[in-house]
C-alpha cells in the first residue's frame, strides 16, 4: 500500500492536520496516534490508522508531521526520518540541551526537517514583510500575543495539559509562532533580556507569561508580550519608522499602514487558519513559491535557543547572549 502522508499525534493539531489532508487536499493520510484507544476512534471517522513503525514498512510514506507533545518531537521526527521528509509542530524541543543530545550518530540529515511556523503563510504577514520597506528605518516593534490558557482547549482540562508543565510548557514555547515570525521580519539578535513570571494565577507550574526584549540587526528595538492570563484575546504586531507605521492585527487579518503625511491604508485580508496551513503542507511537499517560506530545522533552533536565552535572562536578572548553534 502507498500513503503520501503519515501524522504522528493525534491531539487537537494531529486531527487538523488529518482533516485537511483528507478532507481538503485530498491525499492519502495515516494517522499514527500515541494511545491505541485513539486508533479506533480514528479508524470509526475513516482514517487508515497504524500502532507500530513495523506496521509502516507496508507503506511508501515521503512525508510525515510529527504533532505530538513538545517533549516527544526529536524522538518521533528521528524515528519517522528514515522514511522521508519530517514536519514538526512548533516548537521543534523543549530546550536547547534536547537539541544537543539530538542526531549525535549524524543518521538524520536535519535539512529534511522542517517545523512548522505556519504564520509565515499568512496572506497579511507576507503582505508586511513587503511593506516594511516603506518605513525606511524602523525604530521599534512591539509584538503581544495574550489569550486564556483554559479556555484553548474547552472540554479538558488546561492543567493536566503540555503547556502545564514546566519542562514542556508555557507561553514560550506555545507562543513561539511570535518569536518566529519577529525574527522572519527583523532579523536574528545577538542577545536578549527576558521576564518571565508566574503569579499561580492558573495554577500552572511553567510560565504564565513573559515579556522579551532585543535589538534586530538594523538597530530596530523589539519587544514581545505573550501570555496564558487575557480573557479578551490579542494578536498584533506594530512596526514604527521614520516614515510611518504598520500595524498588522493577527486575529482580523488587517493591516493599517499610516503614512508620515497622516494619511492611512487599512487592508483586509481574506484569511484564515486552515489556508494557512494549507499553504504550508503544499510547501512543505515541494510545490509552488511558498516553499521559500517553510522554516528549516536551523531556524527552528534558533527559536528554541532565543527562548532559552530569554529564560536565562530572567533567572540572571541581565542581558545574555544567544549561543551560536554551529549549525550547518
Amino acid at each position: 500500500m502507498n500513503s503520501q502522508f503519515l501524522v504522528r499525534g493525534s491531539g487537537s493539531m494531529g486531527s487538523r492536520y488529518l482533516y485537511l489532508l483528507r478532507d481538503e487536499l485530498r491525499v492519502p493520510v495515516v494517522a499514527y496516534p500515541k494511545r491505541p484507544a485513539r486508533a479506533s476512534e480514528l479508524r470509526d471517522q475513516g482514517f487508515q490508522t497504524i500502532e507500530s513503525l513495523e506496521e509502516l514498512e507496508q507503506y511508501n510514506t515521503l512525508h510525515s508531521i510529527v504533532a505530538t507533545n513538545t517533549g516527544e518531537h526529536l524522538k518521533d521526527a528521528q524515528l519517522l526520518a528514515r522514511f522521508g521528509k519530517v514536519l514538526i509542530e512548533k516548537p521543534l524541543a523543549p530546550a536547547l540541551s534536547d537539541l544537543e543530545g539530538f542526531n549525535q550518530n549524524g543518521d538524520v540529515d536535519t535539512r529534511s526537517i522542517s517545523v512548522a511556523f505556519c504564520w509565515r503563510f499568512s496572506l497579511a504577514a507576507n503582505f508586511v514583510k513587503e511593506a516594511l520597506a516603506t518605513l525606511g528605518q524602523v525604530y521599534h516593534v512591539r509584538i503581544e500575543c495574550s489569550s486564556f490558557l483554559p479556555d484553548w482547549r474547552p472540554g479538558t482540562d488546561y492543567r493536566e495539559s503540555y503547556s502545564a508543565r514546566e519542562a514542556e510548557g508555557g507561553v514560550l514555547r506555545d507562543l513561539a509562532h511570535e518569536i518566529d515570525y519577529a525574527v522572519w521580519l527583523f532579523g536574528y539578535p545577538s542577545e536578549i533580556s527576558g521576564l518571565l513570571s508566574n503569579n499561580d494565577q492558573l495554577g500552572i507550574r511553567s510560565e504564565e507569561s513573559a515579556d522579551i526584549l532585543w535589538v534586530a540587526p538594523d538597530g530596530a528595538t523589539v519587544s514581545l508580550r505573550l501570555d496564558y492570563l487575557s480573557k479578551i484575546p490579542g494578536r498584533s504586531m506594530k512596526a514604527c519608522g521614520e516614515k510611518g507605521t504598520i500595524t498588522w492585527d493577527l486575529l482580523k487579518s488587517t493591516v493599517l499602514i499610516e503614512a508620515e503625511d497622516g494619511s492611512e491604508q487599512k487592508h483586509q485580508f481574506l484569511d484564515e487558519r486552515s489556508a494557512m496551513l494549507v499553504r504550508q503542507i503544499k510547501a512543505f511537499l515541494g510545490s509552488g513559491d511558498d516553499v521559500k517560506l517553510l522554516a528549516s530545522y536551523e531556524e527552528g533552533a534558533r527559536v528554541v535557543a532565543l527562548s532559552d536565552t530569554a529564560r536565562r535572562s530572567s533567572f540572571s536578572q541581565a542581558w545574555e547572549t544567544i549561543p551560536d548553534l554551529g549549525i550547518e
